[in-house]
């Protein structure tokens, strides 16, 4: 590795689900090797509380935040997108009826998250459920949205299967397993992958990046060194998340799968950039005065890449 400046680092991530690559990359002693030191590493459930620390210097990165960045780029903020490793979602519908698409919602009611909450957050989730339908020809006033909450929480979870079951609402659209649907006699319909920006997304501040030795292309070559690990490494990474498994009960869901999914260059889609952005419309419609790709800086990728580091990671 080049000699880098040693560097201590601290970072927020918006959800559990995001937990797997940072686990990776302390665990195998990644940071390590790039010379970056992990000083600490929470959750945050807000974005405005998330992006106030990045501005502040409290934190050098966020894990997330896919929404609320596009706007804070057209009011002057640092803000900036280095690396995307998960660029769609993949949701199932249950519903108490057979249901061969979601064009067959039409009329019916949707138990799902509040579209606001969070102390002044967009709730992601919900919005990707209402594109999902807007891109099966539905109006989001076709539907009866009943919300029951505004975090992916046990107790959420609980009240809307117990919703399904009593018939207070017709159908939801999941995220992550469906077992106990099945098992409880729900049908489950697979859709098909949505491009949406998601997951353990690389946001920082430029800022940030001016304040510590080449902290950019460093943390960009972190994630695609523990991509790699990850799959090429099966075992041990399966080891790792075990590991992770026991100390988060939050994160007990997730998936080896959930790593190799990630692409060995994580550049973002260009329809993800686009789903995202348009979500940010809902909630700020300003926002439309400004290019999303002006939140996204991936020369540091591009310049990895083009150096032929990843291929000769592959071998």
């Amino acid at each position: 590795m080049k000699d880098y400046e040693p560097v201590e680092i601290r970072g927020v991530f918006r959800s559990h689900s995001h937990l797997p690559i940072w686990e990776v990359l302390e665990k195998a002693g990644i940071w390590e090797k790039l010379g970056i030191k992990m000083e600490g590493m929470e959750y945050c459930a807000s974005p405005p509380v998330a992006e106030g620390a990045l501005f502040d210097g409290k934190i050098d990165f966020i894990s997330g935040n896919h929404i609320t960045p596009y706007a804070l780029v057209g009011k002057g903020k640092p803000i900036v997108c280095l690396a995307s490793p998960s660029n769609n979602v993949r949701d199932r519908l249950v519903s108490r009826a057979p249901t061969r698409s979601l064009a067959e919602l039409r009329g019916k009611k949707i138990a799902d998250l509040a579209l606001e909450g969070r102390v002044a957050g967009f709730n992601h989730l919900r919005g990707n459920h209402m594109l999902y339908l807007l891109r099966a020809g539905l109006k989001l006033d076709e539907v009866q949205w009943v919300e029951i909450g505004d975090d992916m929480s046990p107790a959420f979870r609980k009240t809307q299967f117990e919703m399904l079951q009593s018939g207070r609402a017709d159908a939801a659209l999941i995220t992550g397993a469906t077992r106990p649907y099945e098992e409880a006699g729900f049908h489950v319909l697979q859709l098909d992958p949505l491009p949406m920006i998601n997951g353990p997304t690389l946001t920082t501040s430029i800022t940030a990046l001016q304040r510590k030795d080449r902290l950019g292309e460093r943390m960009v070559k972190a994630v695609v060194m523990g991509i790699h690990f990850a799959r090429t490494r099966r075992e041990e990474t399966e080891r790792i998340l075990d590991g992770l498994r026991k100390r988060e009960p939050e994160a007990g869901a997730v998936r080896y799968e959930s790593l190799t999914r990630m692409p060995v260059k994580p550049y973002p889609a260009l329809e993800a950039v686009a789903n995202a952005y348009e979500l940010c419309l809902m909630k700020i419609p300003e926002a439309r005065e400004f290019s999303p790709l002006a939140l996204w800086d991936i020369h540091y990728l591009r310049d990895l890449d083009d150096s032929g580091f990843i291929e000769e990671l592959y071998g």
